[in-house]
């Protein structure tokens, strides 16, 4: 699994324009041996429609092209990223309903990738791509690589939210055990391994971590933590 600098990673924490912090993301990608990077986000704010938000560095003309064909409407992908939290990983039968958009996605050098999607409790939406145009993935790579993608779309999720206008950040109080716990998942440990290092029971982390979930809006416990991060509670 390659490994992300942790100075890198506290620039992507630390940045408060959009754009930079896509630069940074997109280096991160690229990390993980994947051309481009995809990240959109369709924020609900309060009497007005949904707002959408894209950012990514594919070739113009794909982008031209997508939105000359309204691509968004038939996209499999954000078709699975709405109704999904799993990655998907993309192939032939992804896209088995829509042969002609995988043809022409694949003519502009998107050939090889997979998406991931983050929803928080106030009905927020984001989806990251990583996007390659040679070398197929396999089940192997895409599992060694998971993790970090989804730890990603979350952390953008979270950063590029929360300074929409019109957005509120909520306030999220972790009590010192909830803020213990958060730390060792933040370091890898499973609620198995917490509960031997906290001397508690399974089922009594596995509390902790709902209620921290519950607490910083978050869609489960990778974006939780990057919440967190991001806010300075860990």
């Amino acid at each position: 699994m390659p490994h992300w600098k942790e100075q890198q990673l506290e620039q992507l924490l630390g940045e408060t324009d959009e754009i930079r912090m896509f630069e940074l993301a997109v280096s991160l990608a690229q990390q993980l041996d994947m051309e481009y990077l995809a990240f959109g986000m369709r924020v609900q704010i309060a009497t007005q429609a949904p707002q959408l938000r894209t950012f990514n560095n594919y070739p113009d003309a794909w982008n031209d092209h997508y939105q000359s064909c309204n691509y968004l409407n038939i996209d499999p992908i954000v078709t699975h990223c709405h109704r999904s939290l799993m990655p998907i990983l993309w192939c032939d039968d992804l896209f088995r309903e829509t042969p002609q958009f995988w043809e022409d996605a694949k003519s502009h050098g998107l050939r090889h990738g997979w998406s991931q999607s983050a929803h928080d409790m106030r009905h927020n939406e984001s989806m990251l791509s990583v996007v390659r145009s040679q070398q197929p993935i396999s089940l192997e790579e895409l599992y060694d690589k998971a993790g970090q993608t989804i730890w990603l779309c979350n952390l953008l999720h979270t950063l590029m939210i929360d300074r929409q206008p019109g957005h509120d950040t909520p306030s999220c109080n972790l009590s010192a055990r909830e803020t213990e716990v958060l730390k060792w998942s933040a370091a890898g440990k499973t609620a198995a391994d917490i509960a031997c290092i906290l001397s508690l029971s399974q089922s009594t982390v596995n509390f902790h971590i709902r209620s921290i979930i519950t607490k910083t809006n978050a869609s489960n416990k990778a974006g939780a933590i990057a919440i967190a991060a991001m806010r300075g509670l860990i």
